[in-house]
């Protein structure tokens, strides 16, 4: 109480006695001129005045009363360095001003001989350094005036200075512009602003300053940001570090406080786990090329879509295109990459787009379920029901069902689409499953957490039927089809188990994540925990999905071998297509080519025919002539 009590009065004392101080310069009317560049004047009180017009800091300036001189003001000129020696004989002075200037540097050891200053105001000036340690020079200074001396911040030296109370106007970042900083002990207590007032300005004299006096608001501490020794903050920090308390962090909502801390914290805490998931577009890329091999396969084999199992791994592999096609896009659509990364802020701009994310994510995960339940179920009915009463498993009420799964499950995934239960996919939570009633992290729906349980169920029923399947496999060892069957079911066995381990363990995972997520916060302790939570409730689950999906095409299909037969069929089938497709111009082609090729041949041998009569005819006559010639020869 005692300590309240005498800082309150201090600063009483020094706000009414500067006051007093600024009303009296105010009052003062008997100005003489006391050099070639200053004038002077003195109050009620025997205190001395200056006022200075000068254009640069040549030599020491020289006062008739510069032994009583107590203020002093350089204000208003076109100053732009303060030199070393120009104030070594003004040893009682306590406020200086060089407001409203130029000055850009001021040299090493410029306010030596100023023991007794109290008050510097450089504001309105174009400050880029300050060279030396001022902390000998003026070892009693109090307040320094910065305002208008954007991107000029007071380095190590000044903060350290044991009498600096306040640091008035700092400008450090486009969110924290003309900023207080007020050094402030711990046994201090705060004044409010009834019990203090600012500075009033004094126009036109230079000696008084717009909020040379700051309100104190608040105390401003370390523990306001989120673990420093492990995050790098920015300057706000180090004036933390040195005991000032930065007055535009009073406001916890003020775009300076967010920029300073929940940025810089944020940014960093997400930044491995942005890197993370980079990986999911390889990893979509891969699960979408697969599974889409896979079903390419199916649809062109006839052999293939009239198996029972193919057409639910047909079915498969279309749901595991859907979480490749998720993996991609929550790649780009993550949390994690948002530049916005408060939380508020995402669900508060947040698009339709993860909307329509979590609808194929949705959409894929339901029908996988109940497609692997299918599977089992077929295998099921194929070894043990159907081997003992001669039945199989018809295509027309599997493909039935299928359809009903699918339009059940683009169903339940538009929900949040229309509204319908307050359902909605979370942003924060990747928009795998509507877990949501809200934009609130807190609003969490139990509808679909008990769909999830469900599911879960679902998978431990595939389980239990496959233990029994295995159970009928080795007491029927002896029967060759019942063991083919069983081989077969084991393959389908690996993919139900990997999808009941891949799509438990992050669902779990989520479940967790979502619907306990502010007592998982408080839970860590550390920036790496914190970090590791948002890795292992963020990005793992998804992750986990997505190799469910990409190991689905090598745990049946392409270890099958009528699916690898049918795989190395393609190029053949492909042809066959093309040639079946263009048949009819090979078709009119070949028999045009045969056509000519007949004509042709028949146009040679009239020909042939034609030569070889004329030569006939020819040689008649040239037998005769020679025969007539030969008879008039003998009648001569």
């Amino acid at each position: 109480m005692n300590t309240f009590l005498l800082f309150l009065a201090y600063f009483a004392f020094l706000g009414c006695y500067c006051r007093r101080q600024i009303t009296q310069i105010g009052n003062l009317s008997s100005w003489t001129p006391c050099s070639s560049q200053c004038w002077c004047a003195q109050d009620d009180k025997g205190r001395d005045y200056g006022r200075c017009i000068v254009n640069k800091f040549e030599e020491s300036v020289e006062l008739n009363f510069s032994r009583k001189l107590h203020f002093l003001s350089f204000a208003n000129n076109g100053l732009r360095a303060v030199l070393r020696g120009i104030f070594t004989n003004l040893h009682n002075l306590e406020f200086l001003s060089l407001a409203n200037n130029s000055i850009e540097i001021i040299n090493e050891h410029a306010f030596e001989g100023l023991s007794n200053l109290r008050i510097l105001d450089l504001q309105n000036n174009n400050l880029k350094k300050w060279a030396g340690d001022p902390t000998r020079d003026m070892p009693l200074l109090e307040i320094l005036n910065l305002n208008g001396n954007e991107g000029w911040i007071p380095n190590q030296q000044i903060l350290r200075m044991p009498k600096l109370k306040e640091i008035l106007g700092i400008t450090w970042s486009s969110h924290c512009s003309t900023c207080d900083l007020l050094k402030i002990t711990e046994n201090e207590t705060l004044v409010d602003d009834d019990e203090m007032e600012d500075y009033e300005e004094n126009s036109g004299d230079g000696l008084s300053g717009k909020g040379e006096m700051s309100e104190m608001k608040c105390h401003v501490t370390l523990e306001e940001f989120y673990y420093p020794k492990a995050v790098n903050y920015g300057v706000s920090a180090q004036f933390v570090r040195q005991g000032f308390s930065p007055q535009c962090f009073c406001d916890y909502l003020s775009d300076c406080y967010n920029r300073e801390v929940f940025v810089p914290y944020l940014t960093q805490l997400y930044d491995f786990p942005r890197k993370l998931f980079l990986s999911q577009y390889a990893l979509g890329g891969l699960i979408v090329i697969l599974t889409m091999s896979v079903l390419v396969v199916i649809i062109t084999s006839r052999l293939l879509r009239n198996n029972i199992s193919f057409v639910l791994v047909g079915s498969m592999a279309l749901s595991d295109v859907l979480i490749g096609v998720h993996s991609v896009a929550i790649a780009k659509y993550n949390i994690f990459s948002d530049p916005n990364v408060k939380p508020r802020v995402v669900m508060e701009r947040d698009t339709s787009v993860c909307t329509y994310i979590g609808m194929v994510f949705t959409i894929g995960q339901v029908t996988a379920v109940f497609t692997s339940l299918m599977l089992t179920v077929e295998r099921y009915l194929v070894i043990v029901y159907y081997h003992k009463c001669r039945g199989k498993v018809r295509i027309r009420p599997l493909v039935i069902i299928l359809f009903l799964v699918w339009t059940g499950a683009i169903t339940f995934a538009s929900l949040p689409l229309f509204g319908v239960g307050k359902l909605k996919y979370h942003r924060w939570f990747q928009c795998t499953m509507p877990y949501h009633s809200g934009k609130n992290l807190l609003q969490t729906s139990n509808i679909t957490l008990s769909i999830s349980a469900i599911f879960v169920f679902l998978y431990l029923i595939s389980l239990g039927l496959y233990i029994l399947i295995f159970c009928y496999a080795r007491r029927s060892s002896l029967q060759f089809g019942i063991k083919r069957e069983a081989r077969l079911a084991r393959k389908i066995a690996m993919l139900v188990s990997s999808n009941f381990i891949l799509f438990t363990l992050p669902t779990v995972l989520l479940l967790v994540y979502v619907y306990s997520f502010s007592e998982i916060l408080d839970a860590a302790k550390s920036f790496s925990s914190m970090r590791s939570l948002f890795i292992i409730g963020g990005w793992l689950p998804v992750t986990c999905f997505n190799l469910n999906s990409l190991a689905n095409p090598f745990l049946y299909p392409f270890r099958h071998c009528r699916f690898k037969k049918e795989l190395r069929s393609i190029p053949r089938r492909l042809r066959n297509g093309v040639s079946h497709t263009f048949y009819p111009v090979f078709a009119t082609a070949q028999h045009f080519s045969l056509r000519t090729s007949a004509i042709s041949h028949q146009l040679r041998q009239q020909f042939h025919s034609f030569t070889s009569r004329r030569e006939g005819e020819n040689s008649l006559h040239v037998d005769l002539d020679t025969r007539k010639g030969r008879g008039q020869t003998a009648t001569v």
